[in-house]
């Protein structure tokens, strides 16, 4: 095994057993259960797709003070590791103050794509009366790079600043020229 393989169960396996345990805690004691989805289209740098997040309370009685919270995980090989939402301008968590029986709390959680390759990305829900908190689903999405060259851009300046320059040189021979003659 090597260095890249132990960084990548070093980073990934305390999600996969957060994601177990949060599950099954959500279908076993939990009143909580949260899901995110991800956008349907395919992704690429530059865009700001918007994933949504529901919190639903299948227990009997109010919740309040729940804290939800997006995480945003790089899954490129070798180079896994957690990612700073805050340069991805995401919305990075909201407080639901009360959540009655039977009630769903959905929120959007926009993000400006900025850096291509495979991410992941789940929602924590924590109850501040519960010890454990519930996480869900990964959604899992492939981020294409954006091309930052175009042909339809470089093309006229290629060409152009040449003819730019020899029209000034042009103009300068004629002044010079007509001038001293």
């Amino acid at each position: 095994m090597n260095n890249g393989q132990l960084v990548a169960l070093l980073i990934i396996m305390p999600l996969v057993l957060a994601l177990a345990v949060g599950t099954c805690h959500a279908e076993g004691q939990s009143p909580i259960l949260v899901d995110i989805q991800g956008p349907a289209q395919p992704l690429k740098m530059g865009d700001t797709p918007t994933f949504k997040g529901s919190v639903t309370n299948v227990g009997n009685h109010e919740l309040s003070g729940l804290v939800v919270y997006l995480s945003l995980v790089s899954l490129k090989p070798g180079a896994e590791h957690p990612v700073d939402l805050e340069d991805w301008s995401a919305q990075k968590a909201v407080r639901i103050s009360k959540l009655g029986p039977g009630q769903i709390n959905t929120q959007d959680w926009p993000m400006r794509l900025i850096e291509a390759g495979r991410f992941g990305v789940a929602l924590t829900v924590v109850d501040p009366d519960e010890k454990q908190p519930v996480v869900s689903n990964l959604v899992i999405f492939n981020i294409q790079p954006k091309p930052t060259l175009s042909s339809s851009r470089i093309i006229p300046v290629a060409i152009g600043e040449p003819l730019f320059l020899l029209l000034l040189y042009g103009l300068h021979w004629v002044y010079t020229r007509s001038r001293y003659s």
